[in-house]
């Protein structure tokens, strides 16, 4: 049981802390307020659907060996290049015998010749090798990966449904390209020597900035590398990535790569919101693709809609 003299204490510090429990309540009360963007909450899906803002973009096609300068891949006699999925038994084998399991990062492209077998592969520290098995030996040979040039180009609006309370952000995505050549002419092999093939690393930006909050951003990185040899795509390396400032929070984020017979893509997906209650949302689906003879092309769709809640937790 507590003395006179404690209890006295105790009664003082509830006095003297009841003052300070309403004053710290009433400033957080007053900053939720301040945080409220001025717009009605919709009530519901159809609610948020009738405030939603839509764009659609697609990048211009663009021939880069034409305005490079440089001439077209086109497929070359002898042997055809077999991708890693194809002839992963013999690329394992050569890489086995070569005893450089732990400096392959990714596996290009593989042939097979009369006496010859090559493996091209990209290595840990970023550089292009070439395995060459010949006379019962494996070899292995640094190659090059040439520039042959790069350009940008900004996408062409295709459609637009916006509205006056949420208005999307009018910066226009652009993307920019790098072509390169890998050549074995230098690996010392007497059946591939003239064997050639392309590289295209194509890095697409879609950027957000929302009405609400003009000081703040977020980007959208739709970005890889596709390799090809003038009939079929070899490898698609994907770096998508993203990124929001402070107070800008990332709902929803997926990026996946797929081939067809005659192209490439990376597609890409992004929901982001602003922490604020009853915040505005936005979406980017964006795409790059390319061609097994070097072509690109590339496109995102947009919307943007007034969400009932916190940030990401608000519906929908």
């Amino acid at each position: 049981m507590l003395s006179g003299k404690a209890q006295g204490n105790l009664r003082g510090a509830k006095k003297m802390n009841t003052p300070k429990t309403w004053f710290i309540l009433l400033a957080l009360m007053l900053a939720a307020m301040a945080m409220v963007p001025m717009v009605s909450a919709c009530e519901g899906s159809a609610g948020c659907e009738s405030n939603k803002s839509s764009q659609s973009y697609q990048t211009p096609e663009v021939d880069l060996f034409a305005e490079l300068g440089v001439e077209k891949p086109m497929p070359s006699a002898g042997p055809a290049w077999q991708t890693y999925d194809s002839s992963k038994n013999a690329v394992d084998d050569i890489i086995s015998k070569s005893g450089k399991q732990n400096d392959v990062g990714r596996v290009i492209g593989y042939l097979k010749g009369k006496s010859e077998r090559v493996v091209l592969y990209k290595g840990l520290d970023g550089n292009h090798y070439v395995l060459l098995e010949k006379d019962e030996k494996v070899v292995t040979k640094s190659v090059k990966a040439t520039v042959l040039g790069s350009i940008e180009k900004k996408d062409i609006e295709v459609a637009s449904s916006d509205n006056a309370l949420n208005a999307i952000d009018k910066s226009t995505p652009t993307t920019s390209y790098e072509l390169r050549k890998i050549s074995l002419s230098e690996i010392g092999s007497s059946e591939f020597g003239t064997k050639t093939i392309y590289e295209t690393h194509i890095l697409r930006t879609d950027s957000w900035v929302s009405a609400f909050d003009p000081n703040k951003r977020a980007d959208l990185f739709t970005e890889g590398t596709f390799t090809y040899d003038g009939s079929q795509i070899l490898d698609i390396v994907d770096n998508t990535n993203s990124n929001q400032d402070f107070g800008i929070d990332r709902c929803e984020f997926t990026h996946s790569t797929r081939t067809t017979s005659l192209k490439g893509y990376i597609e890409s997906h992004v929901i982001w919101a602003l922490l604020l209650f009853n915040p505005p949302k936005h979406s980017v689906d964006a795409w790059i693709s390319c061609s097994v003879t070097g072509v690109p092309g590339g496109g995102r769709a947009v919307s943007e809609w007034v969400s009932s809640g916190f940030g990401c937790f608000g519906t929908p």
